[in-house]
Parts: structure tokens; C-alpha cells; sequence
């Protein structure tokens, strides 16, 4: 297995449009759209932090991974996103050790995603993609929060996708 880099890191927030506007006044950067990730029961919005990605991802239901994240721990930390070269060669290798790792799905267009277990990683959520690079714009300067222009909502177009990806047991999450 080939880790090209750390796609994204991912934040769990209650609101993901109030959390891009926190970040983008913090640090003078112009978030990217928020975006609804259906095959996990999300939206995000993405926050280009130099050369990297900030993810900020927000329930769209209560019965979620990332809201019962929120519930026992709050808003913080809560995943990272490892890009490898060949996902399938990845998730074949990890299995052959003997580590479980959920079936590769596709997160969004073009982005396929393949979870590891917790148990294997010393708590910590990894996630393995593949698919087109996330290149941060420039960063561009941002007065004050509230005279950025509302991104778009972009929803799925497909109405009969798949159900959200449960990622409840154990082995996927850090539940009690």
C-alpha cells in the first residue's frame, strides 16, 4: 500500500455552515461549498488550510455516526483521510493481516472511501480514499464572516441512492 498523503483531516460539528464561517474569519481563508456526502449521512464543507484540507462535517439526521460522536464527545477531531494509490490493493493488504476494514464505497463522485477499524489503530478513525486529489485554492483574504456570500447546498440528485453507510459497530466508531 502506497499513502500518497493526508487527504483531509475531518472536524465533527453540529453546523457545518457556522463552523466554516468561524474558520474562514479566523484565518482569512474562503471556505469551499457545503455539500451533502449521502453514503455517510453528512454535509460538509471544506476549509483549504495552506496546502491542506480541513473538513467540517455535520450530521443531517440523529441516528449518525457523527452525531453520536457529537453526543458523547462533542464537537473536535474526528477522523483523518489517508489517499493511497490503489484503495482495493489497500484494503486487500490490511485484510490480509489479519485487520478489518469495511467494504470500499463511493464516498462522493469520484471518491471512493474505505474505513479501518479502530481496534487496529489505537482508537483513532482512518480513512483510506481514492479518487481525484483536492487541490485548496489560493487563499484568499476574508474581511469578517458575515459579508461572505451563502455557498450553495449541492444535494444528491439521485433520490433512490444507496442508504447512508452505518458505520455503528464497534469496530468502526469509538462507542462505549
Amino acid at each position: 500500500m502506497k499513502i500518497i498523503r493526508i487527504h483531509h483531516l475531518t472536524m465533527a460539528v453540529r453546523d457545518a455552515d457556522a463552523a466554516r464561517a468561524t474558520f474562514e474569519a479566523l484565518f482569512g481563508v474562503a471556505g469551499l461549498g457545503i455539500a451533502a456526502v449521502p453514503a455517510f449521512g453528512i454535509r460538509t464543507a471544506g476549509v483549504p488550510l495552506g496546502e491542506d484540507l480541513l473538513q467540517l462535517a455535520s450530521p443531517v439526521s440523529p441516528d449518525n455516526p457523527v452525531m453520536r460522536f457529537l453526543e458523547r464527545k462533542g464537537e473536535g477531531f474526528y477522523n483523518v483521510a489517508l489517499e493511497v494509490d490503489d484503495l482495493d490493493a489497500a484494503v486487500t493488504e490490511l485484510t490480509a493481516k489479519g485487520v478489518r476494514v469495511s467494504e470500499p464505497v463511493e464516498a462522493e463522485p469520484g471518491l471512493r472511501s474505505a474505513f479501518v477499524t479502530m481496534a487496529a489503530t489505537h482508537g483513532l478513525s482512518v480513512q483510506l480514499v481514492q479518487g481525484p486529489a483536492v487541490e485548496a485554492p489560493p487563499p484568499a483574504p476574508v474581511e469578517t464572516a458575515p459579508e461572505l456570500e451563502a455557498l450553495p447546498v449541492e444535494e444528491p440528485a439521485d433520490e433512490e441512492a444507496a442508504p447512508p453507510l452505518d458505520l455503528t459497530p464497534d469496530e468502526w466508531s469509538d462507542t462505549d
